[in-house]
C-alpha cells in the first residue's frame, strides 16, 4: 500500500499536468476558430490580417499553469473593444464554453493514474 502511494505521489502531478495540456490545445484550437469568427463579426476583411489574428493564437503549458492567448495587438482591440470599436471577445468566449471539457480532461488524466491506466490514453480524449 505505501509502494502504491509512493508510486501516485509521482504520477498524479504528471496527470495533471497531461491533462491540463490536452486540454489547452483544445481550448488553442477553439480559440483560434472563434478568433476568425470574432474578426469576421468586427468588420475586419483583409484575409491576411485575419490569417494573422488566427495563427498568432497559441498556449503554454507549465506544470500546473496553462495560458491560452495572442501576442497580436488585433486580438486585445476584439477581445475588449476600443474607442471606435464594440468588443468582440474570443478568449474569455471560448474559455467559458470549454470549462466543463477542460474539467473532465484533467479528472480523467487523474483517474486513468488512480486506476492504473497508461497516461497516454488520456491525452487525446477531449482534443
Amino acid at each position: 500500500m505505501a509502494r502504491r502511494l509512493t508510486e501516485l505521489e509521482a504520477r498524479v502531478p504528471q496527470a495533471l499536468s497531461q491533462g491540463l495540456d490536452a486540454a489547452a490545445a483544445a481550448l488553442e484550437l477553439a480559440a483560434s476558430a472563434k478568433a476568425v469568427e470574432s474578426a469576421v463579426a468586427a468588420g475586419l476583411t483583409d484575409e491576411a490580417q485575419v490569417n494573422a489574428l488566427r495563427d498568432s493564437i497559441g498556449r503554454e503549458v507549465k506544470g500546473l499553469e496553462a495560458a491560452i492567448g495572442s501576442n497580436a495587438n488585433q486580438a486585445v482591440v476584439l477581445e475588449l473593444g476600443s474607442a471606435q470599436t464594440l468588443p468582440h471577445p474570443f478568449l474569455g468566449a471560448v474559455a467559458d464554453a470549454q470549462a466543463d471539457a477542460l474539467q473532465r480532461s484533467v479528472g480523467d488524466a487523474v483517474t486513468a493514474v488512480l486506476e492504473g491506466r497508461p497516461l497516454a490514453s488520456t491525452a487525446s480524449a477531449h482534443t
